[in-house]
Order: structure tokens, then C-alpha cells, then sequence
């Protein structure tokens, strides 16, 4: 039988060889997992949207799926990146800008200033990986899911809370994991994580937002949607 060998750098999985598995292989997983600190800096002034508007649709890099209306496409800093991604996007609610403080009792006027970064967003991204995943081999990977997932939320302050869970999205085999992860300043975000793949390119999707935050039902229900409705189209 063959033996499991790990190499970690920096509290991260570099290299895995499933006991089952008798061949050397790159693993499948090298993609920016901090993206659990992205931090959304858009500017609200721009987010002006109806409620009532029909969902948004994401229709690039060869997927679509749908999202919130009142979502944005987000201009997002991450603050480490682990491999080199094929694309990466993040959407989420507009950050809300700072009010100024009010002058002689009148209204304040509308805020021109950025946002403050918004830690609830959802990001998505693509990575080239060395071997074909599939429905049929995927299984031989859920160690190194578990392994380099348990890496992920040690390195960032946090824990796994359920994962590998089995899931498709669409037709595409992956796993799903919740943990959370700390901040520097103290803040605990919680992340749904979902890989899938399609042969050699895997899919990552991050929905995070703080704990106990008032937007936080609003991220899982948008993070619904986007799983729900997640095809490739080519």
C-alpha cells in the first residue's frame, strides 16, 4: 500500500499523495484561500438598485449563475494569494460609506468618501490543477480536502465546523466546508467553502461574512443562489 505524505510550509498543504493513490501528483488544490480576508472596497454612491429588480446574472469565464439584485461586482483586496488563478470576482452588498456627522441640525449631505471594507462578500475563482477530478476519483481527494482545509483555519485563528461534505454543483463534483477565521482586529468570519471541478479546472467559492452580522442572512441567501444556479456553459 502506498503512504500518505505531506509537506507543509507555513501551516499549508504544498503536497499530497492519497494512500490509495500510487502516483506522485501536484496537488489539485492551489488557489488564494485567504480570500476568507477579502475585503470589498467599493464606493456605495454606486450601488443605487431597486429591490424589486429581477436577480442579477454572472455570464464570463465560461459559467453563469444568478445573484442578488441589489449585489455588486466588487473591487476586492486579498490580503494573501496562494497559486496563480485563472480569473478571480467577488460580488456582494454595496459597503455602506461613512456619514459624516451633522452640521448646525441639518442632514447630513450624501458621503463622496469610500467605504469602509466590507468583509461580506462572495468570491469566486478558477485554478488549473495537474489531474483530471471526477465523479468516479474525487473520493480519493476528500483527505487532502480535509487536511488542507484543517491547515487553512488553524493558519487563520479558526476551526472547521462540518466538511467534506460531498456536494455538485450543477454537474461538477466537489466538497463543501464551513470554518471560520479571524481577523486582526478580533472579527471571527464565518465561510461556506465549495470546490468543484470540471477535469483539470476547479471552481472556488467563498461566501463570508462576520459572525452574527445583521447582513449575514442575507450572504447565505445569496450564496443559495449562486450554488443553485451555478452552470458552466462550455
Amino acid at each position: 500500500m502506498g503512504s500518505s505524505r505531506i509537506d507543509i510550509t507555513q501551516l499549508r498543504v504544498i503536497r499530497f499523495v492519497p494512500e490509495d493513490d500510487g502516483i506522485d501528483v501536484l496537488p489539485p488544490l492551489r488557489r488564494p484561500l485567504a480570500v476568507v480576508l477579502a475585503a470589498a472596497v467599493a464606493v456605495v454612491a454606486a450601488s443605487a438598485r431597486a429591490d424589486d429588480q429581477p436577480p442579477n446574472k454572472f455570464n464570463a469565464h465560461g459559467i453563469t449563475f444568478s445573484y442578488p439584485a441589489t449585489w455588486l461586482e466588487l473591487p476586492v483586496n486579498y490580503a494573501v494569494q496562494i497559486g496563480k488563478h485563472l480569473w478571480i470576482d467577488s460580488i456582494g452588498p454595496p459597503p455602506q460609506a461613512p456619514q459624516p456627522p451633522p452640521t448646525n441640525g441639518s442632514p447630513p449631505p450624501p458621503s463622496s468618501q469610500p467605504a469602509s471594507p466590507s468583509p461580506n462578500l462572495v468570491t469566486l475563482a478558477a485554478f488549473h490543477v495537474s489531474v483530471a477530478i471526477t465523479k468516479k476519483n474525487i473520493g480519493r481527494y476528500k483527505k487532502y480536502f480535509a487536511v488542507t482545509i484543517r491547515q487553512l483555519a488553524a493558519s487563520l485563528h479558526g476551526q472547521v465546523q462540518s466538511g467534506p461534505t460531498r456536494v455538485n454543483l450543477a454537474s461538477l463534483p466537489g466538497y463543501a466546508f464551513q470554518l471560520t477565521a479571524q481577523l486582526a482586529d478580533g472579527t471571527i468570519l464565518e465561510n461556506h467553502v465549495v470546490f468543484a471541478f470540471k477535469q483539470k479546472t476547479e471552481y472556488f467559492i467563498n461566501c463570508q461574512h462576520p459572525q452574527n452580522d445583521p447582513l449575514a442572512p442575507e450572504i447565505d441567501s445569496g450564496c443559495d443562489q449562486i450554488l443553485r444556479s451555478f452552470r458552466p456553459t462550455k
